[in-house]
């Protein structure tokens, strides 16, 4: 009124049941006749259209919450201008732009990969010149700090009323998380991959089988290479491990702890059975095992290998036939031995035979006397002992080396088994006029040894030495 002018403005009215209406006011200033100033207008309600505006606002306030949280920007683009119409701020955050950021075409475009932006311009062109309603295409993002930000876009062209596309519209999303945890699981899956494909060759490659039983302990699965062994796979299946098993009979005690250790679902090794493959030859077989359950814990049978080991158990009674043909032989040989040193042994028991013989008369010789010499003859009975000693010590020497026994391995000392052995050979040495010099050092640790090989040992090395001479 001051300054005479036209006016327009907005205001509220409160009603009496407390609702709002909205008021837009337009006013034009006049004068009348008499020079007054007068304002001539109109009130419009326009409450409807504040609330579809602030519902419109609330809505896009939502989508706005929704593609910053979701990493997705919606844009339009226009075909001719080649330029942005609209980009809503999620679309700068992703390109790395603050929202209220000034940013060109240029700088947007800058931030594209360069090996991607020829990709997505040619995807334009196709989806513009074909006029594809809906198309996608993929590029990455170059960020200030380095980092490397993926997108996927969809978007769908806009056709003009001239028949000609004149807009894109489309969103882009962050896909960088997904990208880069489907790398995670590709790598993860090629991993496993490999991991199998190791594992197969293994398998294939490996002399042993692969089995596994039910929670009933029957067989349910087995893997080809029994058909080393000569047992046929097919014909095991709904068997149990006992009875398959030949030597039940044979070690029970062996097979009721296999059974206990099946029944209290613990694992087990190396457990050596035999059985007889297709052609009803024996065969024996090492396996192992390990239970396996379920989720919830439930037990659900055995998984284990097998491994055929006949050739070790063959090899095995081939070495303890040998061992007893070589302890066979070595009897033989001491035998033999003991042949060829009947003269010394022989003269090593007539020598306290003689002895006891003579003392015995000298004792006669005392007590007949009318005043026997007991003295005297105390002292022929104590060499009678001594000398029968020294007789039985001989023939304990030669039952020991003719005897026929297995290996005693037992705490030695090496010098009395080389005085031992003189003993036997000493006429020998005589008889060939060969002089035996010994220098057997004090104090030596005792050694463990079998006492009668050690002698042949000894023996032999002296017999050798005076035929060598």
């Amino acid at each position: 009124m001051r300054d005479p002018s036209d006016f327009e403005h907005e205001y509220r009215l409160l009603l009496p049941d407390g609702s709002v209406k909205h008021i837009h006011a337009q006013a034009r200033a006049t004068r009348t006749a008499s020079g007054d100033i007068e304002f001539v207008g109109a009130a419009t309600d326009i409450t409807a259209a504040r609330r579809a505006e602030q519902q419109l606002r609330r809505s896009e306030a939502y989508l706005a919450e929704a593609q910053h949280l979701s990493h997705t920007g919606s844009w339009s683009w226009d075909v001719y201008c080649l330029d942005f119409i609209y980009r809503s701020a999620e679309v700068d955050r992703l390109f790395g732009f603050s929202p209220q950021e000034p940013v060109s075409i240029e700088t947007i475009r800058s931030r594209i990969h360069p090996d991607d932006l020829p990709r997505l311009q040619e995807v334009q062109r196709q989806a513009i010149e074909h006029k594809e309603r809906r198309f996608e295409y993929d590029f990455r993002i170059l960020l200030p700090d380095g980092g490397i930000r993926r997108i996927h876009s969809v978007a769908h062209v806009v056709v003009g009323s001239d028949g000609n596309v004149s807009e894109l519209i489309g969103t882009h999303m962050d896909v960088t998380e997904q990208h880069a945890a489907r790398e995670r699981l590709e790598n993860t899956l090629a991993a496993l991959r490999e991991s199998e494909q190791r594992f197969r060759d293994y398998a294939e490659t490996a002399s042993d089988w692969l089995w596994e039983t039910g929670p009933d302990h029957q067989v349910t699965r087995l893997s080809e290479h029994t058909r080393a062994a000569g047992i046929l796979a097919t014909g095991l299946i709904g068997l149990l491990r006992w009875d398959i098993a030949c030597d039940l009979e044979e070690e029970p005690e062996k097979w009721r702890q296999h059974r206990a250790t099946l029944e209290a679902h613990l694992p087990f090794r190396d457990l050596v059975y035999r059985t007889v493959n297709r052609t009803g030859s024996p065969i024996y077989v090492r396996t192992s095992g390990k239970p396996f359950f379920d989720g919830k814990g439930n037990f659900l049978g055995y998984r284990g290998v097998s491994t055929d080991i006949t050739a070790t158990i063959r090899a095995d009674q081939a070495e303890q036939e040998l061992r007893r043909a070589q302890s066979e032989l070595a009897h033989v040989t001491r035998v033999t031995t003991l042949g060829e040193l009947t003269t010394s042994i022989a003269h090593e028991i007539n020598q306290p035979l003689a002895a006891i013989i003579s003392n015995a008369d000298a004792c006669l010789g005392w007590m007949g006397r009318e005043a026997p010499n007991l003295s005297a003859a105390r002292s022929s009975v104590e060499w009678i002992i001594e000398d029968a000693i020294r007789a039985s010590e001989v023939i304990r020497r030669i039952r020991a080396l003719a005897k026929k026994g297995e290996i005693e391995m037992a705490p030695l000392d090496i010098n009395e088994v080389v005085k031992d052995v003189i003993a036997l050979v000493t006429r020998e040495l005589v008889s060939h006029r060969v002089t035996l010099r010994t220098e057997l050092t004090a104090g030596l640790p005792r050694i463990l040894g079998d006492r009668i090989q050690l002698q042949q040992v000894i023996i032999n090395l002296v017999m050798n030495g005076i035929e060598a001479m």
